[in-house]
């Protein structure tokens, strides 16, 4: 019973240090989060994905509410 106990204390030390450790930002030395939303914002492939998603988007809302009049 008592190696139980140790080996269930040894896990949950072990998955609170690995945890707190997978939350963390990486940041790069000298760059701001809100430099790297903007660049994110700005980046060519993600101004695709947000034209993409919008347009289906738009498609889907068309099909609800042509659904929604019958």
């Amino acid at each position: 019973m008592r190696n139980r106990i140790i080996i269930v204390g040894g896990l949950v030390v072990l998955a609170y240090v690995l945890g707190t450790r997978t939350g963390r930002v990486q940041v790069k030395s000298r760059e701001s989060v809100g430099h790297q939303v903007v660049r994110l914002w700005d980046d060519p492939r993600s101004r695709r994905r947000r034209r993409k998603a919008a347009a289906q988007a738009s498609k889907k809302a068309k099909k609800a509410l042509r659904d929604f009049r019958r």
